[in-house]
């Protein structure tokens, strides 16, 4: 008895446990729907605000595809408009080159008719001239024989009359070019002397040196006895002498041309001293060149011709 009430109770108890989840589950299937029904609700919003968006979106789309098609109509338009300018003002330009390249043509043409012309006409004052120079230089040609023939009758004459004057004359010309012969190789004659002397000398006032040793004496332009050159000739001529001084005294001497004194050698000093001459002169003919002194002085020499005097013809 006491298993089978147990048992009892424990069947109530399973039922009504039963029965109270069941309850509880459709309770929860019915929130749960519920809370699906409101997440549908707020899709829905969602998908209809979706839609109005999209169709907004496609209306503005729709609008720009419109304001395209109409910009690339205009632009097709606006392009094949300039095409057509572009066309219109191409053939403008061919058919103004065309004309002016006529234009041109035609007066480079008339200007080549004209050189043309002009080459001809000048091509015949060529030929004319030509012919002209041609004559002339037959004329000339002829002229010139003519003036041949007459020279030769003329040399032949005059070569007569020379020969004529020549015989006389002859003679003339022969003293003449004898003469001129002389004057030309006494020109051409070489004059030079250079002299020395070995002894010491004491020269008094207004006295020449005598060099009375000769070396050489063409022309015998110098005079050893008195120490004096005279020019045999007109002509430049180159004067030296060296002169040695006493030892330790003055030695003042000159150059004397034609008795003027010209160039001066003054040596002073202890022992022997030597004093120089080296001058050119312009000389007439008969014209004397000489070593003296304007007061008493004395010359040393000796064997060894320390003091010299020479002189030759330049030109």
């Amino acid at each position: 008895m006491i298993v089978t009430s147990g048992s009892s109770s424990i069947s109530s108890d399973s039922e009504s446990l039963m029965s109270c989840s069941k309850f509880h589950f459709e309770e929860k299937v019915l929130e749960k729907l519920i809370r699906l029904e409101h997440k549908m609700e707020l899709n829905e919003k969602k998908l209809k605000k979706w839609e109005e968006t999209f169709s907004f979106i496609l209306d503005k789309m729709e609008k720009a595809i419109k304001q395209s098609d109409i910009f690339v109509e205009s632009v097709r338009d606006t392009q094949l408009q300039e095409q057509s300018r572009l066309n219109d003002s191409y053939h403008e330009i061919v058919e103004r080159f065309k004309g002016q390249s006529k234009k041109e043509t035609e007066v480079h043409g008339k200007q080549m008719n004209t050189m043309l012309k002009s080459l001809s006409t000048k091509i015949e004052e060529i030929s004319v001239a030509e012919n002209n120079r041609e004559n002339a230089l037959k004329q000339i040609q002829n002229t010139l024989h003519q003036e041949q023939n007459r020279f030769n009758k003329s040399f032949d004459v005059t070569l007569d009359s020379f020969r004529l004057a020549s015989n006389e004359s002859l003679s003339e010309l022969i003293e003449k070019q004898e003469k001129d012969y002389e004057a030309l190789m006494e020109r051409r004659t070489i004059v030079a002397f250079s002299a020395y002397t070995t002894r010491p000398q004491d020269i008094t006032i207004y006295t020449n040196i005598k060099f009375e040793k000769v070396w050489t004496n063409i022309g015998n332009g110098y005079n050893p006895s008195t120490g004096i050159f005279t020019a045999p000739r007109q002509g430049v001529y180159h004067i030296a002498a060296v002169v040695m001084s006493q030892s330790g005294q003055l030695l003042y001497l000159h150059l004397k041309h034609n008795n003027d004194y010209t160039a001066g050698s003054h040596v002073t000093g202890d022992g022997y001293n030597t004093g120089t001459f080296d001058v050119v002169f312009s000389l007439q003919k008969g014209d004397t060149i000489s070593v003296g002194c304007k007061n008493g002085n004395r010359v040393f020499s000796n064997n060894d011709k320390y003091t010299t005097f020479s002189g030759h013809l330049i030109t």
